[in-house]
């Protein structure tokens, strides 16, 4: 069937001696360039995921120091709030203890002047006394004896 000659035996080892050359002039440069270019970029890909990694805790941090922040604000303000709260009722209390002060002050005052103002009409009494007696009478009439009681009544 088949023939095997000597052309064949040289085909089958300038085959393989060309495979081997090859190997070693273009497939072996060419694999060391894939390898080297694999490693580079699963080099690059492993840094892409390491700083997107530190992008995360980074963003984390943040968002946790964000949060403590507002927290701490509100916080604040809710102290704040709450102690100017109490010293606007402080004062307000303050306030209206002095106008009550006040007030009394000037209830006690009034009757005071008030007071006075009956014992100067108590003294003016006579004297308005006498003088109307003159006027409706036509001479002076001395008023000796004055009801302190009566006065009282009716200044009140």
């Amino acid at each position: 069937m088949f023939e095997f000659n000597a052309t064949f035996l040289i085909a089958m080892v300038s085959f393989v001696l060309f495979i081997i050359i090859m190997n070693k002039i273009l497939y072996k440069p060419i694999l060391s360039i894939v390898n080297e270019r694999e490693a580079y970029i699963d080099g690059n890909n492993k840094a892409a995921l390491d700083s997107k990694s530190k992008i995360k805790n980074i963003l984390d941090d943040k968002e946790k120091r964000l949060n403590d922040a507002a927290l701490k604000s509100k916080q604040l303000i809710a102290e704040r709030v709450q102690t100017e709260n109490e010293n606007a009722a402080k004062l307000a209390e303050e306030a209206k203890a002095k106008s009550l002060s006040d007030i009394n002050s000037a209830k006690e005052n009034l009757k005071d002047e008030a007071n006075r103002t009956k014992e100067i009409l108590k003294t003016n009494v006579v004297d308005l006394a006498e003088s109307i007696s003159a006027k409706v009478l036509g001479e002076t009439i001395a008023i000796d004896t004055i009801n302190d009681e009566l006065i009282n009544r009716e200044l009140k």
